[in-house]
């Protein structure tokens, strides 16, 4: 790397994968690193992603626009509008020197590759657990200044493999946590090896449902539930509320999750829509905002960082440096598991309330007051029907442009996703 002192900051975008907000903010698994990089940083506890499976989540933080804008709107139909401007293209003609290092389906099929000098896409076995790890470090080593690195992680992502030495309960209860822990120790190497005016971002692109996955009961459950209601389209919520509600008074989890969720993609709970955004370095003020915010202002609030301009007129987000207001989160679950359009759920989120539609089919859409039911188990009923139609009006006005299907379903099947 080359010293320059009149260089703008450097920008390392650390994406994790299936990175949960309570995972970092409550401080799962033995994590050093990541609770220094909260304590120097500024920490977004309720930024929401834009959708809860990968492609359309790393779209929307790369270009501030909704999927209905960029293009991406899941995990096959994910080419980028060939109108929209990526964050990488705004850096590089800003002069940065950029790279991406990514897996699972961030192919450069999605032009996601847009913007940057070099874009290393590796097989999902390759991790910081292992040989890969020097390789990582080495590509960093060889940026020069400033420079825009995206990494993007899959080391939380299922099947997850704990390396060896942190499969023990003191680094957490799940496989997840436990994979945290490790990962924890990871990051912390490679940003030693960054000069000091380098800014880190550390984000999730979702998050991810962990408590059950795995458990025999949970397994029929789950398999039973979504024949019904993915295959033959039987609206089964309420036995599913009933049932999540028994499993909490039985045997209570300690955290969020829903008994009959596994992973990401199909719902739009806050256990897979709330993720981190954690921001370390040059010109960053440490503190925390807890408004609500979205996975849409990420580039926006990068490039006001970096100094980088910024038509506001193209992007659906805005900056959050400078102190916000409560902001209204729009949230889509269009996950491969959904089996079909007809399953999508798309969402709108306050710091009071979420309203959660499901627009193919002919079913009542759900509205949760978040100040009494935080956890997202009983839906309010027909009394409240004009605060429903109060938060449908709250959805984005999109004109959506058209979305091309890639043929990467072999690539999907690989990665655990069909």
């Amino acid at each position: 790397m080359t010293d320059s002192q009149s260089s703008p900051p450097n920008l390392l975008f650390v994406c994790v994968d299936c990175l949960r907000n309570d995972a970092v903010v409550d401080g799962w698994g033995e994590t050093p690193f990541l609770d220094s990089l909260r304590a120097d940083g500024r920490v977004y506890t309720d930024l929401f992603a834009t959708a809860t499976t990968t492609t359309p989540c790393v779209a929307g933080l790369m270009t501030g626009q909704y999927s209905e804008h960029n293009g991406v709107t899941s995990l096959r139909e994910a080419r980028l509008n060939a109108e929209t401007t990526t964050l990488a293209e705004r850096l590089s003609a800003a002069g940065y020197d950029t790279c991406a290092m990514v897996t699972g389906p961030l192919v450069e099929e999605t032009d996601l590759d847009r913007g940057f000098d070099a874009y290393h896409y590796r097989e999902k076995e390759a991790s910081l657990f292992g040989p890969w790890e020097r390789t990582a470090g080495e590509r960093l080593d060889e940026l020069d200044d400033p420079f825009f690195c995206y990494l993007h992680l899959w080391e939380l992502h299922e099947p997850i493999s704990v390396p060896e030495g942190y499969d023990e309960r003191r680094y957490g209860r799940w496989p997840y946590e436990r994979a945290l822990s490790a990962l924890d120790a990871r990051l912390e190497a490679l940003v030693e090896r960054l000069p000091d005016d380098t800014v880190v971002a550390l984000h999730g692109d979702h998050g991810e449902s962990v408590t059950w996955r795995g458990h025999p009961a949970h397994e029929a459950a789950k398999t039973l539930r979504d024949k019904l209601r993915y295959e033959r389209g039987v609206d089964t919520r309420r036995v599913e509320r009933a049932v999540n509600r028994v499993v909490d008074r039985l045997v209570p989890a300690g955290v969020p999750d829903h008994f009959l969720e596994a992973g990401h993609g199909e719902t739009v709970y806050d256990t897979t829509a709330n993720v981190p955004f954690v921001l370390s370095g040059p010109g960053v003020d440490a503190g925390t905002e807890s408004g609500v915010c979205r996975q849409v202002d990420v580039a926006p609030t990068l490039c006001d960082l970096l100094g980088v301009p910024l038509d506001e007129s193209t992007v659906d987000g805005a900056s959050l440096l400078g102190g916000f207001d409560d902001r209204t989160a729009y949230i889509r679950a269009c996950g491969a598991a959904l089996r079909g359009h007809e399953n999508w759920q798309r969402a709108v989120r306050t710091c009071e309330e979420k309203y959660v539609e499901y627009p193919a089919r002919d079913w009542s859409p759900d509205l949760y007051d978040l100040d009494r039911d935080r956890d997202e188990r009983r839906p309010l009923g027909e009394a409240a029907a004009d605060r429903r139609r109060a938060m449908r009006r709250q959805f984005p006005r999109l004109d959506a442009v058209d979305s091309e299907r890639l043929d990467i379903d072999e690539r999907l099947h690989d990665l655990g996703y069909l």
